[in-house]
């Protein structure tokens, strides 16, 4: 029998969308963030960078929208989180990260947007 992990622990998604399908952003997000707050979890910051230029071609795309969100969520959550973003076409990247605690100040590239 397996135990279930009900700990909560802090993390950072990164994802990078395709441009060319950018209605459905939104919609997937939204997503995103009900599966960890219908579940339990709480998200501590959000952030919508925009679209940037990729540093090289990706599938031919060389252009992402940015979003980034901390969270707080069970290893459950975190899996259920990752299989809905691998099997995502319109995600060209992802990137989860564990953190020691809860991040909630904006970060460096929304200090940056506000300077400009």
């Amino acid at each position: 029998m397996r135990l279930l992990d009900k700990t909560m622990k802090n993390y950072e998604l990164l994802l990078m969308f395709n441009v060319n399908q950018e209605e459905s952003t939104n919609k997937t997000v939204d997503k995103y963030k009900e599966l960890i707050t219908s579940k339990g979890g709480s998200i501590d910051r959000y952030e919508d960078w925009g679209i940037m230029k990729l540093a090289y071609n990706i599938n031919k795309i060389n252009k992402a929208k940015y979003i980034l969100l901390n969270f707080e969520a069970s290893n459950d959550i975190l899996t259920e989180l990752s299989g809905l973003i691998k099997f995502n076409d319109n995600i060209i990247r992802h990137m989860i990260i564990a953190k020691n605690k809860k991040i909630t100040e904006p970060s460096i590239m929304i200090q940056n947007k506000e300077r400009a």
